[in-house]
């Protein structure tokens, strides 16, 4: 599973009589998507999953999307490692946790890659695809109130004008349907 051709790759068919997953991919037409969506579910039922495939195979598409995410689980959506390197996970594995499972840093990475690596390949992800998700898009993170990103601030753009309404009615007006 390699190229988008306008569908998006959600998984392959379950089902539920046999409680097994089959070969038959489950696809999305890119067509049938509409401007806006709720997702909605028990805590663990895959919600973020699901946003996150949606949010990668719209970018495959060229789809643009702008996601809010008060809990900052997106976010890990911009670690793409298509070579699937351990080198290329171990920044951000917690050495503390490596040490607790009685492995060196180095040893945690290479086994955090073949686990993705192996994972990956059961769904027919190649890194073929993950370097096309890469390319695909602009990734950006704005971080309002922090620099640990890109800083936004949507109040300042609120200010009012310092400038004289009697002599600037136009210019204010227009400024202030544009907001």
């Amino acid at each position: 599973m390699t190229h988008a051709n306008g569908r998006f790759y959600l998984g392959r068919l379950f089902d539920s009589q046999t409680g097994t997953t089959g070969e038959q991919p489950l696809l999305y037409e890119k067509e049938d998507l509409t401007t806006h969506a709720v997702i909605v579910g028990m805590t663990g039922s895959g919600k973020t999953g699901l946003c996150l495939d949606l949010m990668e195979e719209a970018a495959l598409n060229r789809i643009p999307a702008l996601m809010i995410d008060p809990k900052g689980d997106i976010t890990n959506a911009l670690l793409h490692f298509p070579q699937l390197l351990a080198q290329d996970f171990q920044p951000w594995l917690n050495a503390d946790e490596a040490r607790r499972a009685g492995k060196e840093l180095a040893q945690a990475a290479a086994d955090t890659a073949d686990l993705w690596r192996d994972g990956l390949a059961e769904w027919e992800i190649q890194p073929e695809r993950i370097q096309a998700l890469q390319d695909s898009v602009r990734f950006a993170v704005y971080t309002p109130g922090s620099d640990a990103g890109l800083p936004i601030s949507i109040l300042a753009s609120l200010k009012a004008p310092t400038i004289p309404w009697q002599s600037n009615k136009e210019l204010l007006r227009e400024k202030i349907s544009g907001t």
